[in-house]
């Protein structure tokens, strides 16, 4: 975390102002992001929905989640090689994360509310399965999961149900009968979120704080070593948009993607976001149509430099594709992605080889590399608004579980 902490030093985002001619001079030249690798993983127009990968070196695996409920999983070195491809799941797969701590195990989550975990070694064996097995024996559909750092916690997200969108908690450690079908539910959430919950994201250093974004606009942190869920409530956040995915920029800060293509940077303690961008922001080009511009994912790494955000048009001309840095309250390109054939849904770093993966709607995977080197963009200070304004009323709860 400290080397994006550092990175994020380097932003410029300030509400009314312009940058000059000197600022434009010290920021460095564009570079391009040439084609590395290219694999066509369907000939049946299934589309990738999702791409995660290891950090392991020097081959690295990426796992790849298509529109037909298929996972399939490449190790990737010199060259794109494919190991196996996982049939089990027999609904649309919301996520898919490979284990924190080992390369072998791969956790699919899928809308029939069942999140399993795959042992490579053993060709894709399910050795683990975590689904909502309470008395009642309603499925919560779900919608997003993620896993905490340790390795030892998933938490699921599900749609609206029954009047509640919930956060479901399973421990991963609990391994008594994974596989008969007993109840590994620890428990849950439902009092926090009023829709859909779209994406979660734990901390990446602290095991017990996690991070919700919903279809109702608010993103939560949760600090999950309280009693019960208004305690653990920490913090909670209005974009007044409908939140696709989010994630972490420092210890107190989180970026948001909406899905009305809008990118919002929040202060954990602030009323307000304190950068926006709008689909217009993305037309950086003279010839970019606002309404044909896409969000991609925001990747606090530092990768590249510093933090970007990865964005797309589609054209008649064809798929632009590009990664954007923040400077002086817009958005600038800071390397431009050539031969890119496809709308993007998905993105990953291998931050060790600077490769950038994308996956998208012609279900291909596509691995980037720099041609040339970044220029580090002059130092400028990440100004955060932080509004003195009184945090949103929370009524109380009731001890979840």
């Amino acid at each position: 975390m400290s080397k994006i902490v550092e990175s994020l030093k380097r932003l410029n985002v300030e509400n009314g102002t312009r940058s000059t001619e000197q600022d434009n001079e010290k920021v460095g030249g564009k570079s391009e992001l040439a084609l590395s690798m290219e694999e066509a993983v369907s000939q049946d127009e299934n589309y990738i929905l999702f791409v995660c990968g290891t950090q392991s070196e020097p081959e690295f695996r990426i796992g790849a989640a298509l529109s037909d409920h298929s996972c399939v999983i490449y190790s990737v070195g010199e060259s794109l090689s494919q190991m196996i491809t996982l049939k089990h799941n027999q609904t649309p797969i919301v996520g898919v994360k490979f284990s924190p701590t080992s390369r072998n195990i791969l956790y699919t989550a899928t809308n029939d509310g069942q999140i399993t975990a795959c042992d490579l070694r053993a060709k894709g064996k399910v050795v683990a399965e975590f689904k909502d097995s309470t008395e009642d024996g309603k499925t919560k559909p779900l919608a997003s999961f993620d896993i905490n750092c340790e390795d030892r916690l998933i938490a699921g997200g599900t749609e609206h149900t029954g009047g509640d969108a919930f956060i479901l908690f399973w421990d991963i450690r609990y391994n008594g009968s994974k596989m008969e079908n007993k109840n590994n539910l620890l428990g849950g959430y439902w009092e926090s979120h009023m829709d859909d919950v779209t994406c979660l994201s734990f901390h990446p250093t602290k095991q017990d704080v996690l991070a919700s974004g919903s279809t109702d606009g608010l993103m939560n942190m949760f600090d999950l070593t309280q009693a019960s869920e208004d305690l653990a409530l920490t913090c909670s956040l209005n974009t007044e948009s409908s939140v696709d995915r989010l994630g972490w920029l420092t210890d107190d800060s989180l970026w948001c993607t909406t899905h009305t293509h809008t990118l919002q940077l929040w202060n954990c303690e602030g009323a307000s976001a304190y950068a926006t961008f709008t689909r217009s922001n993305l037309a950086v080009s003279q010839n970019d149509d606002p309404d044909s511009c896409y969000l991609v994912r925001f990747h606090a790494t530092n990768a590249f430099g510093q933090p970007f955000l990865l964005a797309g048009s589609s054209t008649a001309k064809g798929e632009n594709l590009r990664c954007l840095n923040i400077k002086k309250n817009r958005l600038e390109t800071c390397h431009e992605i050539v031969e890119n054939k496809q709308i993007v849904r998905d993105s990953w770093i291998h931050e060790k080889s600077n490769c950038l993966v994308t996956v998208g709607e012609r279900g291909i995977i596509n691995v980037w590399r720099q041609t040339e080197a970044t220029q580090q963009n002059s130092p400028s200070k990440l100004l955060t608004k932080i509004s003195n304004g009184k945090s949103r009323d929370r009524h109380h709860r009731t001890k979840p579980y």
